[in-house]
C-alpha cells in the first residue's frame, strides 16, 4: 500500500502553526487565522500556495502589496519553487515558516535532525550545506595582506586561511560583530571594542566549518575625514580578526563613494575581483547587520535603528538579511519600515507631462524645479533638442545675463527656455516682464524624497556634476511658492519625473536604494 505524503506549512515562532497544504490545491495565504498573522502591511492574500506531492515541491506565488522573501529570494508579483525545509517569509524578514513533507526524499532520521535543528537556529544557519565535493577548491590565502583600492576609497584585509566559496556569510561590524567596551556610540579609542554576543566566535566558526566565506562589510567614513586614522584602525582590524580565530575577509569603505553602504560597491568588488571567479550562490549567502530600519521601542527600551543602510543593502542584491538579534540570539525580528521612496517604483513608461511639451508659435518656457529633480536634463532633451535656445545661470553666473540672453533669442525669433531653479514669484517675474512672447511655466513634480535619491545617484555616476547638498534642497523647499497663471503664464504645465538609461548598467544602479536614511 503506498504511503499518504502530506505537506505542512510550519511556523518557525509558533509551533502551534501547522497549515495542511493539499496535494494540487491552491491556497492563499496571508493576513488570517491560519496563519495568526495581524499586520495590515500583510495582505490577507499575500501568497498562493500550491503543493507537489509527486516532486515534493511547492510552488509559492507572491500576491500581496509588500514583497515576502523565499529562500532569501525577495518576491514581488513573482513566483518561486520551495522544497522541504525550505524558507518562506510573509514578508521581507518575518513571519517565517518552513514546508515540511511528512515523507520526504531525505532519510527519515536525517529529517528528524534538521527538523530539531531547525527550531533551535536562526534562518540563515539552515543555509549551512556540504561544499560541492566535485568541484576543485581555490587555495586558501597564505598569509594575511591588505590593498588599497582607489586611492583609499576602499581597503581590504583578507587574513590568512581565506578561501574563496559560493557560499557568503556576510556581517556588517559596528553594533553587529562588536559593540564599545566603554558603552559610548562611538569608540574613544581604537582598542575600546569587544565582541557584541557570546555566540559571535561559535557562530562564525561553525559557518566557516560548513564552507562559507566568512566577510566583513563596514562604512568607515571617518577614515577619510580624519577622524580616524587608518593605521589605527587596521590594528584593530587585526586585533578583532585575530579574536575570531576564524579566517575573514574585511571591505572597508572611507568615502561616500559606490563602496559605501546600502550602494552595492563593496559586494560587487567582492563578487568580481576577490572571489576567484566563484559564482557566489545568493540563495545560501546572507549579510547581517544592525542599520535595519527598526523603529523605536523594537524590544522595550531599544531606540531606532540609526539607518536602513545594512538592511537596504541586501534588498538592493536580493541577499537574506537577519539583524545581529536574530541572527546571534534567534530572537524574533523587530518591526522596521522601508524608505517611502522605492526608486524601483518609479515607472518608466508613465506619462512625462499633463500638456504639450513643444509649441509650434514662439514661446519662453521658465522651468522651475529643486536642483536634482530632472528639471535640466528635460529642459535638453525635450526643449533645446527641438530648437529652443537654452538660457541657464549655471553657465551664465547671474540671473541679470539671463534676462539678456532670453531678450536676444526672442529678437531673433527664437523659442527659449529658462533653466533655472525659479522658486517664487520674483525670480519668475524677472523674464515674463520682458519676455514680449508668451510665457508658460514647467514645473517639475518630482518628490523631495526623489530628488534626494538622484542627488546621490549623480555622486556616484557623475565627478563632473555640481554637488548638491541636503541644505541647498531645504533651501529651495523654503523659498518655494507654487507658481499661479496670475503671474502672466498662459499655462502651467506640471512635468514627471520619468527616468530613461541606454546603459542597463545605469539603470540597476538608480533602481536601487541609494540613501542610508
Amino acid at each position: 500500500m503506498p504511503i499518504q505524503k502530506k505537506c505542512f506549512l510550519k511556523s518557525m515562532e509558533d509551533n502551534d502553526i501547522k497549515i495542511h497544504l493539499q496535494d494540487k490545491i491552491e491556497i492563499p495565504l496571508g493576513r488570517c487565522p491560519e496563519t495568526n498573522i495581524k499586520d495590515k502591511r500583510c495582505s490577507r492574500n499575500q501568497v498562493l500556495l500550491t503543493a507537489d506531492y509527486s516532486s515534493e515541491m511547492v510552488n509559492v506565488k507572491h500576491l500581496g502589496g509588500n514583497p515576502s522573501s523565499a529562500n532569501g529570494i525577495i518576491l514581488r508579483n513573482d513566483s518561486h519553487i520551495l522544497k522541504h525545509n525550505d524558507l518562506l517569509e510573509f514578508l521581507i524578514g518575518e513571519y517565517k515558516f518552513i514546508v515540511e513533507f511528512e515523507t520526504p526524499l531525505v532519510k527519515p532520521e536525517k529529517r528528524k535532525n534538521e527538523i530539531s535543528e531547525e527550531n533551535k537556529m536562526s534562518g540563515a544557519k539552515r543555509f549551512c550545506k556540504e561544499e560541492d565535493k566535485s568541484l576543485p577548491l581555490p587555495p586558501p590565502c597564505g598569509k594575511s595582506t591588505w590593498e588599497r583600492i582607489e586611492d583609499g576609497k576602499l581597503y581590504i584585509f583578507t587574513s590568512a586561511g581565506v578561501r574563496s566559496s559560493s557560499k557568503i556569510a556576510a556581517y556588517d561590524l559596528d553594533g553587529t560583530l562588536i559593540l564599545t567596551k566603554s558603552g559610548r556610540v562611538f569608540p574613544k579609542d581604537n582598542d575600546d571594542w569587544k565582541l557584541a554576543f557570546g555566540s559571535v566566535k561559535p557562530k562564525l566558526s561553525k559557518f566557516a566549518g560548513d564552507g562559507y566565506k566568512i566577510v566583513i562589510l563596514t562604512n568607515q567614513a571617518g577614515i577619510s575625514r580624519g577622524k580616524t586614522n587608518i593605521n589605527e584602525f587596521k590594528t584593530k582590524i587585526e586585533n578583532i580578526v585575530r579574536d575570531l580565530n576564524v579566517p575573514v575577509q574585511v571591505f572597508i569603505a572611507t568615502t561616500t563613494s559606490i563602496y559605501r553602504k546600502p550602494a552595492p560597491g563593496m559586494w560587487t568588488f567582492l563578487e568580481t575581483k576577490k572571489n576567484d571567479n566563484i559564482k557566489i550562490d545568493m540563495a545560501k549567502s546572507f549579510f547581517v547587520g544592525d542599520a535595519a530600519g527598526r523603529i523605536a521601542n523594537w524590544c522595550p527600551g531599544k531606540k531606532k535603528d540609526f539607518s536602513f543602510a545594512d538592511r537596504l543593502l541586501a534588498l538592493n542584491l536580493n541577499l537574506q538579511f537577519f539583524t545581529p538579534e536574530e541572527h546571534f540570539c534567534n530572537e524574533r525580528p523587530g518591526k522596521f519600515t522601508l524608505p517611502m521612496f522605492n526608486p524601483a517604483d518609479l515607472d518608466e513608461n508613465g506619462p512625462l507631462a499633463d500638456g504639450d511639451i513643444v509649441k509650434q508659435s514662439q514661446e519662453v518656457v521658465i522651468m522651475v524645479g529643486c536642483p536634482g529633480s530632472g528639471k535640466s536634463h528635460f529642459a535638453l532633451r525635450h526643449l533645446v533638442s527641438a530648437g529652443y535656445t537654452h538660457v541657464n545661470r549655471d553657465a551664465l553666473g547671474s540671473w541679470q545675463k539671463c534676462v539678456l540672453n532670453m531678450e536676444s533669442a526672442v529678437a531673433a525669433g527664437r523659442s527659449v527656455v529658462v533653466d533655472n531653479t525659479n522658486p517664487d514669484r520674483e525670480s519668475r517675474q524677472r523674464y515674463i516682464e520682458r519676455a514680449r512672447v508668451p510665457c508658460r511655466c514647467f514645473v517639475m513634480a518630482t518628490t523631495i524624497e526623489n530628488i534626494k535619491h538622484n542627488v546621490r545617484f549623480r555622486e556616484l555616476t557623475d565627478s563632473n556634476h555640481i554637488p548638491v547638498n541636503e541644505m541647498i534642497v531645504n533651501s529651495y523647499k523654503k523659498k518655494y511658492v507654487p507658481p499661479s497663471l496670475d503671474e502672466g503664464f498662459t499655462e502651467i504645465v506640471n512635468v514627471n519625473f520619468v527616468p530613461s538609461f541606454s546603459d542597463p548598467e545605469m539603470k540597476r544602479l538608480y533602481r536601487m536604494y541609494l540613501l542610508e536614511k
